[in-house]
This record gives structure tokens, C-alpha cells and sequence, in this order.
């Protein structure tokens, strides 16, 4: 009784903790499209240091929604939502990991324990990078828009 009792407030205390690591990061993001300039320069997608007015379209109309549990990516019609678990980050000045749980989704032996790892920026605004190595969505910045 008394390892069941111990296992049970192990177990509230580690649900809490993981919920505060995330709590402050709930909510809806889009790209910030002036703080993510300088990656478009660098891939040259930007001519005269503008984005093309269909790029910038489709950047903007990009959104994620942080919540306690999963994350749910919005680009162009599409929806992509993942569940995760919140844990202290394993990076250097990373503020969480989220662990995503791929069980429900066909994907590659070595995707099986991806994990994101969320940076804090300037004032309501982060950046995710994925374990995995670089991908496009590593260099965008997200703002609240919430």
C-alpha cells in the first residue's frame, strides 16, 4: 500500500512538473517573419531583402498551437498534431524537450524518439529544433499570437 501511495505522488509530481515546463508556452504562434529574415537570405529565397509576396503568403498563414500535452502544426490546409511529453532539456540553453509520441504514426526506425527542443527568445516569441538534425522549421521563429 505504502509503494502504491509513493508511486502515485511520484507520478502527480512528475505530471505537474512537466506541465510547468510547458504551462507559460501554451498557446497560438505564427512565424515571425522579420526575426526569421535572415535564414530566407541565406537559402536565397528573398530577392532585394524581401520575400516574394506568394512565400510570404504562405509563411504567414502558417500557425502552431502549443497545449499541455500536444502540439498541432497548421500549413495551408493541412493539420498535423503530435502528441508529446515535457521534459527538462537535454541542450544547452534549451528550455524543454518535447518528446513526441510517434506510436500512431508510420514513420522511420530513427524518428521513433525525435524529440523538439523549444528555445526562448525575445518576449513571447521561441524556436524549436528538431533532434533529428537541421531542418527548414529549426530556423523559423515563432511569435504568440494569442
Amino acid at each position: 500500500m505504502k509503494i502504491s501511495i509513493v508511486f502515485c505522488v511520484l507520478f502527480l509530481s512528475f505530471a505537474s512538473f512537466s506541465q510547468n515546463l510547458i504551462g507559460d508556452l501554451t498557446g497560438s504562434y505564427k512565424v515571425d517573419l522579420q526575426a526569421t529574415m535572415p535564414f530566407f537570405d541565406k537559402i536565397a529565397l528573398t530577392e532585394s531583402g524581401e520575400l516574394p509576396e506568394e512565400v510570404r503568403d504562405r509563411i504567414e498563414k502558417i500557425s502552431l498551437i502549443i497545449y499541455n500535452d500536444s502540439l498541432s502544426m497548421y500549413i495551408n490546409e493541412y493539420t498535423q498534431t503530435l502528441p508529446f511529453t515535457a521534459q527538462t532539456s537535454s541542450k544547452e540553453n534549451g528550455h524543454c524537450d518535447l518528446h513526441l509520441d510517434m506510436s500512431e504514426m508510420t514513420v522511420p526506425e530513427e524518428a521513433q524518439n525525435m524529440f523538439l527542443t523549444v528555445y526562448l527568445k525575445q518576449k513571447n516569441k521561441l524556436q524549436i529544433m528538431s533532434s533529428l538534425g537541421p531542418k527548414e522549421m529549426d530556423n523559423y521563429i515563432w511569435v504568440k499570437s494569442d
